[in-house]
């Protein structure tokens, strides 16, 4: 498209809006009801979790912090941070929570480096917060199916809500003045980008062959820089090492289809690489100090009501 006028043919200044090409992902939201002394075991996500209390009050341990949540308290709960949530109220507790990701380091490393988790009632980013999840919410209790149109309304006010949150940490980047250089960043999201493409939950392999294909080395190379270099810019965008990340990858793929009850778990542990079910048990339970059986069982009972 020329740039010329029809008149003069003079070239004037032309205004451009940046290309976006990221990876949302909504891990779906859910609100629910619990009695006292509801827990749920030590876990982490590769997303971000944002929980809102409604009713009760819940503790939350999170890296050897600990959190008292009251009505209308919220947290957000960081990618790759283990955590603990139990109800610690008598009359039980009622809450929300939405899990979700974007694929984009820079976002993700400022959420780091932002020492803000919990957001009380009452205060002015808890408020601005809370309209989004109010949505979520209204579109939750209506119930029924959901159209073509309504998930794009859930991602509308997924981009809303990361808008406040990059919003909330861009004043404190401004203060201190420390970013990462850019092509800090462009190595992590194509470390991450190589993991992501090695690692394919649908086709089955044999026990070890994801592991042993996973080498930093390699990936490294491929980006001509050195493997020492690709841990150390990698941690410090993510926060995590890249075998970290791979098995939260893992993790989170496997939470997602043993909530699938059409699928054995025998076939679970096909597609995420294990040629024995007793392997892939023997890892979850590493992973999450419950056997796959009775993290199903427990997630049929933690099902909405």
């Amino acid at each position: 498209m020329s740039n010329m006028t029809p008149s003069g043919g003079r070239y004037r200044h032309v205004h451009w809006l940046p290309a976006i090409d990221w990876n949302v992902k909504f891990f779906g939201a859910h609100e629910q009801r619990v009695s006292h002394n509801w827990s749920v075991p030590k876990e982490s996500h590769i997303g971000f979790e944002i929980v809102l209390v409604l009713e009760g009050c819940q503790e939350t341990v999170m890296e050897e912090n600990r959190y008292l949540l009251r009505p209308g308290d919220m947290m957000l709960i960081l990618p790759g941070f283990k955590h603990v949530n139990r109800c610690v109220s008598k009359e039980g507790m009622r809450y929300f929570c939405a899990h979700f990701n974007v694929d984009d380091p820079a976002f993700r490393q400022e959420m780091m480096k932002h020492d803000r988790v919990v957001f009380p009632a009452g205060s002015e980013e808890n408020g601005r917060l809370r309209g989004v999840l109010d949505q979520w919410i209204a579109m939750l209790r209506r119930r029924g199916g959901y159209s073509t149109a309504d998930r794009f309304r859930m991602q509308a006010h997924l981009f809303e809500l990361f808008g406040l949150l990059a919003q909330m940490v861009s004043s404190k980047e401004e203060e201190s003045g420390k970013t990462l250089a850019p092509t800090s960043v462009q190595y992590a999201k194509a470390i991450a980008e190589a993991m992501k493409a090695n690692f394919n939950p649908h086709l089955p392999d044999e026990e070890h062959s994801r592991e042993t294909a996973f080498r930093i080395e390699n990936i490294a190379s491929s980006l001509g820089i050195s493997p020492g270099y690709c841990q150390e810019v990698f941690r410090k965008v993510y926060g995590i090492s890249p075998r970290r990340y791979l098995s939260e990858l893992k993790l989170h793929e496997a939470k997602v289809m043993i909530r699938q009850p059409e699928l054995t778990l025998k076939e679970i542990a096909s597609r995420l690489g294990y040629s024995q079910l007793s392997h892939f048990s023997r890892q979850f339970k590493r992973w999450t100090g419950m056997s796959p059986l009775q993290f199903r069982q427990s997630a049929k009972q933690e099902a909405p009501r």
